[in-house]
């Protein structure tokens, strides 16, 4: 026989939940609302603070290079690639060939260790936005041509496209002629063998994001990279999608198509930064849990402290016909109404703090080069959900001990000690 709802646990969870008075809440209920409601805004904020920092750090290094990386498997160069570029580009692929090479850059009496890509500036401006025009892929994140011009024909004549860091290090400007070195002794002469050598100009300057690769990356010509890698093919293909928040998925999709080759999203770019970026995520939210596992300890204790002031009103509750079914369901009741109130406060409060920090950039942080970088966030439902969920579980595990402790109240006992 199904067992007929009592209406009357409602209203006391309303009841006890008011205490005396026409307030909308006891201020007993104050300090653990306002617990839940900061626990609740602190891993909103914290999780969407670190996912900016993730995308941040994304839109970086895909914007200085390329958000997909295609190789071979086993380390040699590309040389058959003319037929999969045009493939992946019916696909809806920017794709652009690279050769990469470690060459030695000296100007003057400064010589500098340089990363240098050989690429076709037909293809990679489409690729690669740092050699594209000046401009903020978002507030803090610059990337693009500072001076100069890119020109097929410029690239061609032995020209060379330097970093604004790599540049300010060497003291070379537009016009200046550099060396570039191949620092494996790959040219026989009568006397042994002597590194390739080649003198070229700077037609640009590119601004990079990330200042790891402002220090040290420079582009040539694909033929004058061929000359210092002493193969005819490339290394890689570069690719870039129609939505850079798919650039893994597909990656994974090109995995399959390609299975003999190495498809590489630009997480795998830089791993121990991408991995140290998830790693804090997950670190500080669960430093940001523990506090709001502390918070929830005063639900727990205000529970305990309910039950025990009113144990006599519970006692006359039973006597008069409620069960200890209905009892638990009163305090359960009067949990989640706090708990729900304290969560929705939250997420309303941590969503408006979120747009407005996304909106304005009011929050800015110091950096090296001592200009003022945006506090990047990005807001996710799936971080909302967890956070709902997780807050939900704590409230029901703060009241499994008062809700125990309810199997104590002897209506008998209490009528005896009253009259």
């Amino acid at each position: 026989m199904k067992r007929k709802e009592n209406h009357g646990v409602a209203f006391l969870a309303f009841r006890y939940l008011r205490g005396r008075g026409k307030r909308l809440i006891s201020p007993n209920h104050y300090l653990t609302l306002a617990g839940i409601t900061l626990g609740v805004i602190a891993l909103l904020c914290v999780s969407s603070v670190m996912n900016g920092f993730r995308q941040d750090i994304g839109l970086r290094i895909a914007g200085t290079q390329s958000e997909i990386k295609i190789s071979s498997g086993d380390g040699k160069p590309l040389v058959d690639y003319e037929e999969m570029a045009a493939q992946l580009r019916t696909k809806g692929f920017a794709c652009s060939p690279v050769i990469r090479n470690e060459l030695l850059i000296k100007y003057g009496s400064a010589a500098l260790p340089t990363i240098s890509f050989g690429i076709d500036p037909q293809y990679h401006a489409s690729v690669s936005p740092a050699l594209g025009p000046l401009k903020d892929a978002m507030p803090g994140i610059r990337q693009g041509i500072l001076s100069g011009e890119v020109s097929e024909a410029a690239l061609h004549n032995n020209g060379i496209i330097l970093s604004t860091g790599l540049a300010i290090s060497l003291g070379a400007n537009l016009g200046d002629v550099v060396n570039i070195i191949s620092p494996r002794m790959s040219i026989p002469t009568a006397f042994g063998m002597i590194p390739r050598v080649m003198g070229m100009r700077v037609i640009a300057i590119s601004e990079s994001a990330m200042p790891d690769y402002q220090m040290s990356y420079s582009y040539i010509s694909l033929d004058n990279a061929r000359f210092f890698s002493g193969h005819q093919g490339i290394d890689q293909l570069d690719l870039r999608t129609d939505d850079f928040v798919k650039s893994e998925k597909y990656a994974r999709q090109l995995q399959g198509e390609y299975p003999l080759l190495k498809v590489e999203p630009w997480s795998r770019f830089d791993a121990s930064l991408y991995s140290a970026i998830r790693f804090e995520k997950f670190l500080m939210f669960v430093i940001m849990l523990l506090m709001y596992v502390i918070a929830s300890f005063n639900l727990t204790g205000n529970m305990l402290r309910s039950i025990a002031q009113k144990k006599r009103e519970l006692g006359l509750l039973k006597s008069i016909g409620f069960s200890d079914l209905d009892l638990r369901q009163l305090f359960l009741r009067q949990s989640l109404i706090l708990s729900s109130t304290g969560i929705i406060l939250g997420l309303v409060v941590a969503s408006l703090l979120l747009i407005i920090q996304a909106n304005t950039g009011l929050i800015k942080l110091g950096a090296a080069d001592a200009n003022p970088i945006t506090l990047p966030v990005k807001m996710m439902a799936s971080d909302f959900i967890i956070v709902i969920l997780v807050s939900y579980a704590l409230t029901l595990l703060s009241v499994m001990l008062p809700l125990k402790r309810l199997k104590e109240v002897d209506p008998i006992a209490l009528i005896r000690q009253t009259t």
